[in-house]
């Protein structure tokens, strides 16, 4: 399973990507809300892990736009 994580904060993604790695988890990993959705349109994650305060595009907005797209 694919997972696209989106996360502004440097530690945390680390954190959270190492931890669903061992999980056995495909992770890719986005700093802000338009680095996630060209993404997630190139990627097909399974699931994304979005954090709604990002820079560039808010995760509010960025939820948005992927919703619109499927």
């Amino acid at each position: 399973m694919k997972i696209l994580l989106v996360e502004d904060n440097e530690l945390n993604r680390d954190m959270l990507s190492r931890r669903l790695k061992r999980k056995k988890f495909t992770v890719v990993c986005a700093k802000d809300g338009q680095e996630g959705i060209d993404i997630a349109q190139s990627e097909n994650p399974d699931i994304i892990l979005m954090d709604l305060s990002l820079p560039v595009v808010d995760g509010w907005a960025a939820a948005e736009k992927l919703k619109a797209d499927t």
